[in-house]
């Protein structure tokens, strides 16, 4: 066992703590998602390919986040803490214990 092995899961923590900070600091406009169109408002009012593609995509943007980036990041500081959290309990416990 080499001498960094138990700090693998702290470092690796820490990196997804920055990545998340720096994608929810820059919210690049690659993953920006486009306002919904106000027309068709109804389902009836489509009539041509373009229309039918734009109430899809209308329907979708309703529920995904403006920015695909700070829900990326937000992700990413989560999993980075949860990481760091288990490691540390995982010291305060015998290691036979551990159900993961």
């Amino acid at each position: 066992m080499s001498r960094i092995s138990p700090y693998t899961p702290l470092l690796a923590g820490a990196a997804m703590i920055g990545a998340g900070i720096l994608l929810r600091r820059t919210a690049p406009d690659t993953l920006r998602l486009p306002e919904p169109a106000r027309q068709p408002k109804a389902l009836r009012d489509v009539r041509t390919r373009s229309d039918a593609a734009r109430a899809a995509r209308d329907g979708i943007a309703r529920f995904m986040p403006n920015n695909l980036t700070k829900t990326l990041g937000r992700s990413l500081v989560l999993m980075g803490a949860a990481t760091i959290a288990v490691r540390m309990l995982d010291e305060l416990v015998d290691d036979d214990s551990a159900r993961y």
